[in-house]
């Protein structure tokens, strides 16, 4: 991977980033005690980098730390920027969100700092795939710290029992789940609360199926063809989910795998380490990791790539170049060495065959990666084209609406929202 080029990312940008004549080229220290605080989303990796910023923070430096749900941080993030509160000098950050924080100057732009500091964080390890997955409008507005995908959990150990394989295909997962489905447990579990992570759900289907959310004019497509295949699909395997499923997000499926509740799971590998963990887990040792199936062996998995990290607010009122240090303390090679057990790294000396070896879970996922699983899409509109689409998908899986009309409706109510942001001449 060729090292990026910090000057050529600044030379792409307005007069939104700062100049590194303002910033000087001094160690930034607190003289005073300072308190700096972080709004977090809350798993495993995120658990274990929020704790890594607080242990490693800045001299004179205290780093008090919120960590909730996605849901729950999303909103209270919102209000917050929103409101040009300073309540949060750092914010957990997801791509897509970074988008819409950032179109609405919410965000800090960190170009100067990361060329500034490249030699001290060594930035430079992390590819530009990811860098790019952080930039909006050509700066740069977070520092990525793990990256995951959606894959296939399996119990081989029971598939293999029934005389079946691991499926491959998405006809074969119904037939796998359909015959896994007795003895109280389930045969799948798939996350279907809307609207974020039905989303994750439908985005994998639809990748699979041959089909996104947009067509190349930005026209909403989720109402296409291949989109109802992918809904028909889901629909199917609603017989094998555990009850209430349409009520399940990424905690759910996590648990209906560890409490031996369901035997399959399209889940993000930011979970894979619950399984293993002998504290929340019924099944440890018995859960393996696979990319996901396709319509058609070989072709597109329903996979998803998704990447989290942190940015800075635009309204701290702590000195900016120290909460950078207290950021990216936490993101060096060493802590990220040791994130490794919790997270899928993003640094290329860290993402290692031998870790690869020893993850199944990370192969799965980097293959899932290399092999083009995709985004979410990272536009300012798609927070509200995902609340319009998947209440209207909701409504279809949870009382059997008829699934071309409700996606027809919402893409007409999408393409209004894209044409009066800008998106259509």
């Amino acid at each position: 991977m060729k090292k990026r080029i910090w000057r050529k990312v600044l030379a792409t940008g307005t007069a939104a980033a700062m100049t590194v004549s303002t910033l000087g080229y001094c160690t930034v220290s607190a003289a005073d005690s300072t308190e700096i605080s972080l709004l977090s989303h809350r798993y495993a990796a995120l658990e274990y980098y929020a704790q890594a910023m607080v242990d490693n923070a800045p001299e004179n430096v205290t780093l008090d730390t919120e960590l909730t749900t996605y849901s729950d941080w999303q909103e209270k993030m919102t209000i917050n920027l929103s409101s040009q509160s300073s309540a949060y000098d750092i914010t957990y950050i997801y791509p897509p969100d970074l988008a819409t924080f950032a179109a609405n100057g919410w965000l800090m732009p960190l170009d100067d700092y990361i060329e500034k500091y490249d030699d001290v964080y060594d930035f430079s390890d992390i590819p530009d795939y990811l860098w790019d997955a952080y930039t909006y409008d050509g700066h740069i507005y977070g520092i990525p710290s793990h990256q995951w995908a959606a894959i296939l959990f399996a119990r081989t150990d029971l598939i293999e029992e029934a005389g079946l394989e691991v499926p491959k295909t998405l006809d074969e997962l119904i037939k796998v789940s359909e015959a896994l489905t007795k003895d109280g447990r389930y045969g799948l579990t798939l996350s279907l609360k809307a609207s974020d992570m039905l989303a994750i759900t439908f985005q994998c289907f639809l990748s699979a199926c041959g089909g996104w959310w947009f067509d190349d004019d930005m026209k909403p497509a989720f109402n296409s063809e291949e989109a109802m295949m992918a809904i028909d699909y889901i629909q199917k395997l609603l017989p094998y989910l555990p009850e209430g499923s349409t009520a399940y997000g990424s905690d759910e499926v996590t648990l209906a795998m560890t409490q031996d509740l369901a035997d399959m799971g399209l889940i993000q590998t930011t979970r894979s380490s619950t399984m293993d963990d002998e504290s929340q887990s019924k099944v440890v040792g018995k859960v393996d990791f696979y990319n996901s199936p396709s319509l058609e062996e070989g072709g597109d998995a329903a996979a998803l790539f998704a990447t989290a990290g942190y940015s800075i607010s635009a309204y701290t009122e702590n000195d900016p170049e120290l909460v950078f240090q207290t950021m990216c303390n936490a993101l060096t090679k060493d802590a990220m060495e040791g994130g490794a057990a919790s997270g899928m790294p993003v640094r290329e000396s860290i993402l290692t065959e031998e870790l690869l070896n020893e993850r199944p879970d990370y192969a799965a996922a980097w293959e899932a990666i290399q092999a083009g699983a995709k985004m979410r899409p990272a536009i300012p509109e798609f927070t509200e084209i995902m609340e319009i689409s998947m209440t209207a998908l909701a409504d279809v899986l949870t009382n059997g609406t008829d699934a071309q009309k409700a996606m027809d409706k919402a893409a007409q109510e999408c393409e209004k929202v894209l044409e009066e942001a800008g998106y259509y001449e």
